[in-house]
């Protein structure tokens, strides 16, 4: 059965909130995971900044690689700057190693609200408004 996902746009911080609820374990996992993120973010048409928020997140050892190259695929053609709450070990050390590997960089931060005042901080760092 395939994962779910929630979505929240926070309009007074031009933030998406997204809460995937998924254990990762085949390819088509992937897919579909990737075409949930792809749906909600092409109605911005333009790049978001994210939230992620991964209490109910995992990805199967066997798959691991696969994942990491759509989620690269994601950072690069939707998203701006994104945090990631709550992250497993595992998880942290996927994206780390991606992060490096393929240039789609993300941040940690404790809770949504250190992420969003994160995502503030990159946006003045880049003279964004």
């Amino acid at each position: 059965m395939a994962g779910t996902m929630q979505f929240r746009y926070d309009a007074e911080n031009d933030v998406v909130i997204a809460i995937p609820h998924w254990r990762i374990e085949t390819q088509a996992d992937c897919d579909v995971w990737f075409k949930q993120y792809m749906d909600y973010l092409t109605l911005f048409r333009r790049k978001m900044d994210v939230v992620f928020v991964l209490d109910d997140f995992a990805v199967a050892s066997q798959i691991i690689n696969v994942w990491g190259e759509y989620r690269t695929d994601l950072v690069k053609n939707y998203v701006r700057f994104s945090y990631r709450v709550h992250l497993n070990s595992l998880i942290k050390i996927i994206i780390k190693s991606d992060s490096l590997k393929y240039n789609a960089a993300s941040q940690d931060a404790d809770s949504i609200e250190g992420a969003i005042e994160g995502i503030k901080a990159a946006r003045a760092e880049a003279g964004i408004v």
